[in-house]
């Protein structure tokens, strides 16, 4: 059994809509341009860029706490060494997630002010493919740069399976 087919504009888990893209520019669905979501391979890519950065950040959390107690001047540059580790895995994950060709979704959502920034769907259709990408379906986890999301809505009468 298919879920919904997502489109441009429907609802995701945090509550924002799926913006801005791009979508598909010729499969229209329900009227809205269809999404689109990663190949395996450059999911598979994607997964190990934000695995890197997330060992990076680790690394450097680390460092930063133990330097603690060596003092303000050590204290400082394990701090700014963590920022720096933190912006470069963020701006990584970004890049592979902008040289995809997968429709973007930008999240506006913040955690303790880190801001999800952006994601993509890393699990499409493997059966329905729109130019040469899965299409996107009700479920579909979006793999963002700092956190999970999900598609909550799509076009109903329009169900995609595995």
């Amino acid at each position: 059994m298919g879920m919904p087919a997502a489109r441009m504009g429907d609802a995701t888990a945090h509550g924002s809509p799926l913006v801005p893209g791009p979508p598909s520019v010729n499969v229209i669905i329900g009227g809205q341009p269809a999404w689109l979501g990663m190949t395996a391979a450059a999911a598979a890519a994607l997964a190990a860029t934000l695995a890197a950065g997330v060992k990076d950040v680790a690394d450097k959390t680390a460092k930063a706490a133990a330097a603690a107690s060596l003092g303000p001047v050590a204290s400082a540059k394990a701090q700014k060494d963590l920022v720096e580790a933190q912006e470069k895995a963020i701006s990584d994950g970004v890049n592979a997630m902008s040289g995809s060709g997968a429709s973007i979704n930008i999240c506006p959502v913040l955690t303790v002010l880190i801001p999800h920034v952006m994601g993509v769907v890393t699990g499409p259709s493997s059966t329905v493919i729109i130019n040469k990408m899965g299409a996107c379906r009700v479920g579909d986890v979006i793999t963002e740069v700092t956190a999970v999301n999900a598609i909550a809505q799509g076009f109903p009468t329009v169900l995609i399976g595995p």
